[in-house]
């Protein structure tokens, strides 16, 4: 049997390269299929061997490392127990908090349009969000609708709900 006969996504039976045969989703599920073939125990067996070489590497370190991480992190008694983590390392753990909430409200609110990186609101009907350009109910620019097409439309939706 030739080459080209054996691998089928090869027509001219010229070899592949690499990174090709990487991207190739069957050889990805060939290797989750071959993981999956590998017995449990022998998987634990190599997960505690890592583990174990890890505790050792640490252990060995533990003078080197742990005082870099005392110092860098300000628990070292400075003036008093605690002093230098709060007034160095820790009191970043506010400005963490303050970020992680921003980044929560713009995902909550930005729109669901694949790549659309504005802020929008609910989509009636919908479980979506949508920007003003990807909105059904807008109509033109941002800004293009007049003050009286405003006040109807908050007097139809006010009726709507009577």
């Amino acid at each position: 049997m030739s080459d080209s006969e054996q691998n089928p996504a090869t027509p001219s039976g010229g070899t592949e390269s690499p990174a090709a045969s990487v991207l190739d989703s069957e050889t990805a599920s060939d290797v989750a299929t071959w993981f999956d073939n590998i017995p449990r125990a022998l998987k634990l067996g190599v997960a505690f061997v890592i583990i174990a070489v890890l505790a050792i590497i640490f252990a060995t370190w533990h003078d080197f490392y742990f005082h870099w991480f005392e110092v860098h992190t300000g628990t070292v008694n400075e003036s008093g127990p605690y002093y230098g983590f709060w007034s160095g390392f820790g009191s970043d753990i506010g400005e963490a908090t303050i970020l992680a909430g921003l980044v929560t409200v713009y995902r909550h609110h930005n729109c669901h349009v694949k790549g659309c990186a504005h802020l929008g609101r609910r989509v009636d009907g919908t479980p979506y969000v949508a920007c003003p350009k990807h909105h059904p109910d807008h109509k033109g620019g941002k800004r293009s609708i007049s003050f009286e097409e405003l006040k109807a439309a908050h007097r139809k939706a006010h009726e709507a709900q009577q």
